[in-house]
């Protein structure tokens, strides 16, 4: 028998959770439900703008919805163009910019109950 699961059913509005006045738009604590994973969505519209260089304790998948971006992930430097997934491992250093051209579109999620970044 399966073991039965600690997350209750939960729907969170768009409105609840997003506002694409702020950068970053959204930001999903999954925690907060018992769930361990936190969900960015980002958008920049700005070429060659981003996060510097900084890390987190804990795993982080990257999806490129739309545009493309220059990530640098340890001493590796790559372009990541639209439908792209970057994965970042715990405590390596990464940045990554809008490369344009028009705005960036990402979803991060961090494999953590909480978001934790230390900026370089």
């Amino acid at each position: 028998m399966p073991k039965p699961s600690k997350v209750k059913p939960a729907y969170i509005k768009k409105n609840e959770w997003f506002d694409e006045e702020k950068t970053p738009n959204a930001v999903f604590s999954g925690g907060d439900y018992g769930v361990n994973c936190v969900i960015v969505r980002s958008t920049i519209d700005e070429v060659d703008q981003g996060p510097g260089l900084h890390v987190h304790p804990y795993d982080e998948i990257v999806h490129i919805i739309k545009g493309a971006a220059e990530f640098t992930i340890g001493e590796n430097t790559m372009i990541a163009e639209e439908g792209s997934i970057i994965v970042g491992p715990a405590n390596l250093p990464h940045s990554f910019k809008n490369k344009g051209p028009g705005p960036l579109e990402i979803i991060d999620i961090h494999l953590s109950d909480e978001w934790i970044q230390y900026d370089l």
